[in-house]
Parts: C-alpha cells; structure tokens; sequence
C-alpha cells in the first residue's frame, strides 16, 4: 500500500490502486488524484502539465522509482531483468556496482514481482557483510557455485540463509580455478598438441610367380641329337 493525500481535495488514497498525477516538490513529490487533477485542468485552475497514471497499466521505473509506462518513447526494457522497465536516461547513468548485480540476479532468481528488494533479503546481505565481512560480488558468487555450477534448485519460500554455508566452498571453487589460469599463462598450448606423423607405405609389388610350362622340344631335340 502507498498511501498518498489528494493536492486538490485533501483526501487520502492509494496511489497503487486509483489513477494519480505526480507533482515534482524539490527533490520529493506531491500526490493528487487524477480526475481531481483533470477537473482543475477543465477548469483552468491547472495546466494540462503532467500525466495521469493507471496504477492498472503503470509499473515503475527499477532504479528511480519513479511511474512509467512500457510504452513511454524514453522508457526501455531492462537488459537484465526482461520484465522491468526503465527510463533511458536512468540505465545510462545508474552507477552499476557489486551490490546492485547482486540485487538483480536475487531479483531474477527468486522471481521477485516487487521493484524492490523483498526487506528481509536486503537486512540478511548488510548482516552478512557486517558479520562475516562478505563482499557482494563474492555472495554473488557463492549463489552462482550453489545454483548453477552445482545445479541445486532454489527454494523459494527461503531467504538467504545459505551464503554463509556455502561460501567457503565457493571461495575455493572459483580459487582453484583462477590458480589453473596462473599455471597455464607461462605454459604453450602448442607444446601439448600432438603433432602428426606421416607415414609413408609403399604399395607392396606383386610377385607374379612363373609357371613351368609344358614342354617337350628339349626333350625332342636331345633324342633327335642323340641320333
């Protein structure tokens, strides 16, 4: 529930689930109504400068906040979150860092609806930074080891309770695999690859084996010489 109170008729309500206008008020925002906003508007005791937004049709921007809707010309999809939406200028200039690659791949693991981070995900990461001196990029990596390198299934109805137990063990995953790298960076591929041997064989020749033909004439002429 985001309950907000009317600028023109005073009136409480929520904005997550009646039509609204947001009013820019510094760096915060002012709330009204949007048929409150629309009938000021048809009086001309506004002007038309600001878009009514259907809770219904709406979503919100991931990393303002701020309301949207998919089909604003500077709003986009999120690269990394198919179903979220952002405006433009915020996914160009949102300083990406450990804890907000975290965040995201959390969001899309657990199939989180909200454009937030459920509160009791986000107080287990800062327990588990302060506690045991995690970095987020290395709780992102024991998620990945846990879900994808060893193929668990993810339970949803659980927080996060896992990366403590399974950080160790992907610490000296990801370890071994960066000490493997070092050792093959001073080595040659090319020493290792067999190298072809060609060998020539010759056709063996036939021999063709000469038959003794039948034959009288030596005899014939050794009688005939004898005579």
């Amino acid at each position: 529930m985001a309950t907000v109170t009317c600028k023109y008729c005073g009136k409480k309500f929520d904005r997550n689930k009646e039509a609204y206008v947001q009013i820019p008020l510094g760096k915060t925002f002012r709330y009204g109504h949007g048929q409150c906003y629309l009938d000021a508007v048809n009086s001309q005791k506004e002007k038309e400068t600001y878009t009514v937004w259907d809770p219904s049709k709406s979503t919100t921007c991931f990393w303002c906040h701020q309301a949207i809707y998919p089909n604003q010309p500077d709003v986009i999809q999120m690269p990394q979150l198919k179903d979220r939406y952002v405006h433009k200028k915020c996914n160009e200039t949102h300083p990406q860092d450990d804890k907000d690659e975290l965040m995201l791949y959390i969001i899309k693991l657990y199939g989180l609806k909200d454009d937030y981070m459920l509160p009791r995900f986000m107080l287990q990461l800062s327990d588990f930074e302060k506690q045991y001196n995690f970095s987020y990029s290395g709780m992102l990596k024991a998620l990945k080891y846990w879900y994808e390198v060893k193929k668990n299934p993810v339970n949803k109805n659980y927080g996060l309770g896992i990366i403590p137990r399974i950080y160790k063990q992907a610490y000296d995953h990801y370890y071994a695999l960066w000490l493997a790298q070092e050792q093959n960076k001073t080595k040659n591929l090319n020493d290792y690859i067999p190298k072809d041997i060609v060998v020539t064989i010759k056709p063996p020749k036939r021999q063709i084996e000469k038959r003794q033909l039948f034959t009288f004439l030596d005899d014939e002429e050794e009688e005939y010489g004898n005579k």
